[in-house]
């Protein structure tokens, strides 16, 4: 169609949060043209779509010039970022695309600063009165077991996706080992356990492009299968942490809703905003927000709560939104998914170096 609009999904492997958003827009059948890029030409994503390329890792110097490049060549209308290091580049660049006439759905850069950086993140959630772990730097995590005991929880502050080097430990050498064990140089923050496995929560919320709320939606995790990472027995007593694999189910839920609708917006959220936390005696404990797509998305489309195509219809074409409707009460189960692809098709994938 001459007037469809064309989508380019960046970061689109197989465990990356671009095939959720992929996953979101495939189910619209052929009201969008997608295409699809990825630095791999193993990424799962590029086969469920016609139109794919390679493109230069997010890291690289060429990285820009060639997402411009097949914007530009292929008359890009919107680009949804789908993995964390191109939403922290692409929100300094987005009015680069703007020039060429090309939407960059992304949060504003100040937003994916404070995010970026767990200690960040939790002294403005503490400032702004949100219910945050007690935490520490690795320097001072003595005076954080004074307070809450073991065991505690470590993991970087920054690129700690999927829960990447997050352990639970329980006592000074097993401090000493993992800082050993992570890279030089490489920031770290230990964290309170707050309690409730069967307590954990991802929520989305999406704020418009004019700042205003949509709608939000709460998944309660089931800590099992591929959501189940760290999982530790102490004293008889488990404790454990999930994975950036979230599976559950959907609920409605409207105190846990009103706390993210309210620190989306008190954080200045543009587009979709994650938020992770536990809820404790009545206290909701946030401990990860991420200024972007999620997970999770696909689940969320799958029941109604589509983020990519509502957000995208906000921002590029200033469609306004009322509360949505979705599914709730019902599970979103995670399985591994494969894909067969002709050795032909996979080295032939069109490659923009810049």
């Amino acid at each position: 169609m001459a007037d469809q609009i064309c989508v380019l999904v960046t970061g689109v492997g197989g465990r990356s949060v671009g095939h959720q958003i992929l996953h979101g827009l495939l189910l619209l059948g052929s009201k969008y043209r997608v295409i699809a890029c990825d630095a791999s030409n193993y990424a799962y994503g590029l086969y469920q779509v016609s139109n794919r390329f390679k493109i230069p890792r997010a890291d690289s110097p060429n990285y820009l010039k060639a997402l411009q490049s097949l914007a530009v060549q292929e008359s890009v209308n919107v680009i949804l970022p789908g993995t964390e290091p191109e939403v922290r580049i692409l929100a300094e660049a987005r009015e680069q695309f703007q020039a060429i006439h090309c939407t960059v759905l992304v949060n504003p850069p100040g937003v994916v600063k404070v995010c970026a950086n767990k200690a960040v993140l939790g002294r403005w959630l503490e400032e702004n009165g949100f219910d945050v772990p007690k935490s520490a730097s690795a320097e001072e995590w003595r005076k954080l077991v004074e307070t809450c005991g073991f065991p505690i929880v470590a993991k970087p502050t920054s690129n700690s996706g999927a829960s990447r080097n997050v352990e639970i430990l329980n006592n000074e050498a097993e401090i000493r080992q993992y800082l050993t064990l992570l890279p030089a140089g490489r920031e770290v923050i230990f964290q309170q356990y707050v309690e409730g496995l069967d307590s954990e929560y991802t929520v989305g919320v999406m704020i418009s492009k004019a700042g205003d709320i949509i709608d939000s939606i709460v998944m309660h995790r089931r800590l099992e299968g591929l959501s189940l990472g760290v999982d530790r027995t102490i004293n008889g007593r488990r404790y454990a942490l999930s994975t950036g694999y979230s599976q559950g189910y959907f609920i409605k839920d409207s105190h846990i809703q009103s706390k993210c609708e309210e620190l989306a917006l008190k954080i200045g959220a543009r587009g979709p905003m994650n938020i992770q936390c536990r809820v404790d005696q009545g206290k909701v404990y946030v401990f990860e927000v991420h200024p972007r797509f999620s997970g999770t998305s696909s689940f969320r489309a799958d029941v109604g709560f589509n983020e990519p195509d509502t957000l995208l219809r906000n921002f590029h074409l200033n469609e306004s939104f009322g509360r949505l409707y979705y599914r709730t009460n019902v599970a979103a189960i995670r399985a591994l998914s494969n894909i067969v692809v002709p050795m032909s098709e996979l080295n032939s994938v069109p490659a923009r170096l810049g």
